[in-house]
């Protein structure tokens, strides 16, 4: 659990300073059914990015990621007029 969380950091860390994001986090709705380990946002160029953090990308399941992009969405109805892109980040995008 603990290498997994290092990893969400690693990442989170990494496009803070290899991006042009202005905002990034974790997103999770109020009950912490639905979470999404990395959310960025670039406000200026209209461009939101979603993505899974998986120390096993076989764990990874793009129809659960874009059931949680719409459970995002659905509280942040302002934001889906932006661009968006999501996918999965693993030990091998290190």
């Amino acid at each position: 659990m603990f290498s997994g969380y290092a990893l969400e950091r690693y990442f989170h860390w990494k496009f803070a300073e290899t991006t042009s994001y202005a905002k990034m986090g974790a997103w999770w709705d109020r009950k912490g059914a639905e979470e999404i380990d990395l959310v960025c946002e670039d406000e200026l160029g209209g461009e939101i990015a979603f993505y899974a953090i998986k120390r096993d990308p076989e764990r990874f399941s793009d129809a659960k990621l874009q059931a949680k992009i719409e459970a995002f969405f659905s509280k942040n109805p302002e934001k889906r007029s932006l661009r968006h892109k999501s996918g999965l980040l693993s030990l091998a995008d290190m």
